[in-house]
């Protein structure tokens, strides 16, 4: 029986790399395939900085968009008075604004209520706060 199986077995295998070998067109006395030449024209290469300011462009817009830009903030105005403010911002963060004299809003005149739209732009302070430049109100 031993002898049956093992027959069975190669006659298996034979036919098995017969099929390979006719599949690929191939036979064992083929002559080997030259190795590959290298490309006449390389590749264009970007210059040394074009790539780093790309991505950190786009890093800044996605960091102000989630509240973590250190100098500018978007999100919806949680509460208004006088010179103090807070953001709702993206994933249900929240940050303080300070106004101050100089901080201008836009459009010109408008008066901020709970529920704008804010994009709010100025100086980080070290308790994590903002001082606002520059206030533009979405949408008006």
């Amino acid at each position: 029986m031993n002898t049956r199986f093992a027959s069975g077995f190669a006659a298996v295998l034979l036919a098995l790399t017969c099929s390979a070998l006719a599949f690929t067109g191939t036979s064992a006395n083929a002559a080997p395939t030259p190795p590959p030449t290298a490309s006449p024209n390389p590749l264009p290469t970007l210059p040394g900085g074009i790539v780093n300011d790309a991505i950190n462009a786009l890093g800044g817009i996605v960091k102000a968009a989630y509240g973590w830009n250190d100098a500018e903030s978007l999100g919806t105005v949680t509460f208004y008075r006088g010179y103090d403010m807070q953001l709702k911002m993206q994933l249900n963060r929240y940050r303080a604004i300070h106004l101050h004299r100089g901080t201008v809003i836009n459009p010109r005149g408008y008066s901020i209520h709970d529920g704008d739209t804010v994009d709010v732009r100025g100086r980080p302070q070290p308790d994590g706060s903002l001082e606002a430049d520059m206030i533009v109100v979405q949408g008006h």
